[in-house]
């Protein structure tokens, strides 16, 4: 999935119709904006200075990278605690519904994976999401991580 968007992102163009565009009836005509569909690619495509607004979507990779228990796992020591709650779901633990009705499984899990006191630091990932911004290029970062790491970084 996401080489395939990675290949229709490189082949877009500033403008949306036409030709040479991400709706050209002939995409194959046009040059493709990156040089290698990979990091590398992406990298390149950044220093050249072409990419001044870059959005980034980020999700429990990161998080589990820094060592945040993934909740939605069992045997984990947050899954096991939310457990207690009899939980039809893990995910409810961030349902607005299920928060309206009980909000203690949320501040619990708020409590077990929050980084507080140097219990969890960024990532190189997170990072990179902070120098984008520091360098005037994050247009956006979307994340559905709660831990607070990309503000950390």
């Amino acid at each position: 999935f996401w080489l395939k968007l990675l290949r229709i992102w490189a082949m877009a163009s500033p403008t949306f119709s036409g030709p040479g565009t991400m709706y050209d009836p002939n995409p194959d005509s046009r040059p493709p904006l990156l040089r290698t569909l990979d990091l590398d690619g992406v990298a390149e495509y950044i220093q050249t200075s072409k990419a001044r607004r870059i959005i980034c979507m980020v999700g429990s990779g990161l998080a589990t990278t820094a060592g945040v228990p993934d909740y939605r796992i069992p045997g984990n020591p947050v899954h096991d605690a939310l457990k207690a709650f009899n939980l039809s779901d893990m995910e409810d633990v961030l349902d607005m519904d299920q928060f309206q009705k009980d909000p203690e499984p949320f501040y619990e899990y708020c409590r077990l994976a929050w980084p507080s006191e140097g219990k969890y630091r960024p990532t190189l990932a997170h990072y990179f999401v902070a120098m984008l911004h520091e360098k005037g290029l994050l247009l956006r970062c979307y994340t559905q991580n709660t831990d607070t790491l990309e503000e950390l970084a």
